[in-house]
């Protein structure tokens, strides 16, 4: 290490603590008065910044009565330095140390390097554009490079319309995958009352890539920015992460409050969900055929349950995978029914799903009843369901109580019924017994086995 890099760093250690120094970006010249830093420091700064990508990296020897933290945050306090000193020679180099960061959770490049764009001010806004539009770059280093464009535009007026022009062209190249991303640059584009960005914003909500749980609708966001818009046709079902988050956790449309919590769901929020489910089917249209048809309702509720104990979803991100999963496997292993219910069971789910459909508009509910529509499902479950080896030991007992006339519903049969076969599977577990030992026999004119030299029928053979 050569003399000026030895002062550099013993003079980079008398700032404060980053980790204590947060305000930073609002004391201009802290860095060059504290650490008499000038231009003539700028390649040794770079050079210690970088060494932020080498996490074993402590300066060696470390300057006497030095702070252990502060000695392994010093490439932060360098790119601070940097800062102060708007090098535009550093833009690069740091930029390609975000490049390569493989830390989305990096908060000292998230939180310092838009400051430090900020400080270069127009130098940075070249290198910075192909990060912020590139989607192949990682979500985390594209995000970072967007605020610091914002704050770039934010604190150099004359950048203004370039930057916001920039932004615009990415939001009008908007491709799906990046939600996130996409509505963290409508807010710059809002925040920065970017109105010639309407129509690519407009568009993009129509496409369903924002989140409307980060950002609102189209129509909060046109009032903002006081645009009439095209009247662009809305999805359906546009993507709301808030929203997600809640039927995740059980918070749906027949459910106010979160179903489940880290014990599960409570069984009396649970009958309350499908208690609601069922007084709501049972009064629709498609209720109402279902009911004329087979006098009952009961395929709904018992796939709203497998929802709940199997799959820990309520109906609203239920997918065709949860449908199949409970015709396919669920209901031929474990529902001790008959095959001639599968006409109902499939009927029933059809109008089922043709209700959420038309009420709720649930994302696959057409999917789901083209699916359960098609030919060949009403005997493919009535196969399954008559085949004994697809059923699950509980089912496949019930089955069999049924079978020898037993009310397997009722709980006094179901018990004498399970007596009488545990005693029948006992008894055919019983080893058979042994053949009876066959005794020697002797002939009446044979030698007596007693040794007496007599004939048998002469001693102990003959007549007593």
């Amino acid at each position: 290490m050569t003399g000026h890099e030895t002062s550099l760093i013993s003079r980079l250690c008398e700032a404060e603590n980053p980790r204590k120094f947060l305000e930073w970006e609002g004391q201009d010249g802290y860095y060059v008065t504290t650490c008499r830093i000038s231009a003539d420091d700028v390649p040794g700064l770079i050079d210690i910044a970088l060494k932020w990508s080498d996490v074993d990296w402590t300066p060696n020897p470390i300057p006497p009565r030095t702070d252990e933290e502060i000695a392994s945050l010093l490439p932060v306090t360098a790119w601070r330095a940097l800062a102060d000193l708007q090098a535009d020679a550093a833009v690069e180099p740091l930029l390609q140390l975000l490049r390569d960061c493989n830390d989305p959770h990096d908060e000292w490049l998230a939180d310092d390097l838009p400051h430090f764009c900020s400080n270069i001010g127009e130098p940075a806004i070249q290198p910075l554009i192909p990060l912020a539009a590139d989607p192949s770059l990682k979500e985390f280093v594209r995000t970072i490079a967007l605020r610091s464009l914002g704050l770039v535009a934010r604190n150099h007026p004359g950048t203004h319309e370039r930057i916001v022009g920039c932004l615009t062209e990415i939001m009008a190249q908007a491709v799906e995958g990046h939600r996130t991303f996409n509505s963290l640059l409508l807010e710059e584009l809002v925040d920065l009352g970017a109105v010639q960005a309407a129509e690519p914003i407009e568009r993009a909500f129509s496409r369903n890539l924002i989140d409307h749980g980060m950002v609102g609708d189209w129509e909060q966001v046109r009032r903002e920015l006081g645009v009439e818009g095209l009247g662009l046709p809305m999805p359906k079902n546009p993507h709301h992460s808030v929203k997600m988050l809640d039927t995740s956790q059980g918070d749906g449309i027949f459910s106010d409050l979160p179903l489940f919590g880290f014990e599960g769901f409570d069984e009396q929020d649970a009958k309350a969900y499908c208690d609601r489910a069922y007084d709501e089917f049972s009064q629709s249209s498609e209720g109402q055929h279902v009911l004329e048809r087979h006098g009952g309702l009961i395929w709904s509720v018992s796939f709203l349950r497998f929802g709940l104990n199997y799959l820990s979803q309520v109906v609203d991100v239920m997918t065709l995978d949860s449908v199949q999963e409970y015709i396919l496997d669920y209901v031929p292993r474990k529902v001790s029914t008959d095959a001639d219910s599968a006409a109902w069971i499939i009927d029933e789910l059809v109008h089922f799903w043709m209700f959420l459909d038309r009420v709720y508009a649930l994302p696959e509910a057409k999917l789901i009843v083209g699916w359960l529509s098609a030919d060949g499902r009403i005997p493919r479950l009535q196969e399954d369901l008559s085949d004994p080896a697809n059923f699950g030991p509980a089912k496949s007992l019930i089955m069999t109580g049924r079978r020898h006339g037993y009310d397997m519903s009722s709980a006094a049969e179901a018990q004498e019924f399970i007596k009488l076969y545990n005693q029948s599977l006992i008894a055919a577990r019983q080893p058979p017994a042994p053949p009876a030992a066959q005794k020697n026999r002797v002939g009446r004119n044979e030698p007596c086995p007693c040794g007496s030299g007599k004939k048998f029928k002469k001693c102990c053979g003959g007549p007593s």
